[in-house]
């Protein structure tokens, strides 16, 4: 027969909840901005890559999405908005 235990659960009491609650100010952060023409929006975008057959665990050729962001202004992406590989961007 199964026993119905009673108590706290490990990670869910009120003093754990409180020490991830941090207070950040938003003036204190950096404003990310484009590096072409300093614009401050962005709009989600995808780049698609293509998997050859030899790779693809289904032995088709397939295409991967990448979500990056570009400048709603002149819809540059950011470098840093791209990823990479191995610690070398991917376009």
């Amino acid at each position: 027969m199964a026993k119905n235990y009673k108590g706290k659960v490990i990670g869910m009491n009120n003093q754990n909840q409180q020490q991830n609650n941090v207070n950040i100010n938003p003036d204190d952060l950096q404003d990310v901005v484009c590096e072409k023409c300093e614009g401050q929006t962005f709009t989600q975008v995808f780049l698609f890559k293509k998997l050859s057959a030899v790779l693809s665990p289904n032995g088709k050729d397939s295409m991967i999405p990448l979500q990056v962001f570009k400048c709603d202004e002149c819809g540059n992406i950011n470098p840093e908005f791209i990823p990479n590989s191995g610690g070398e961007k991917i376009l």
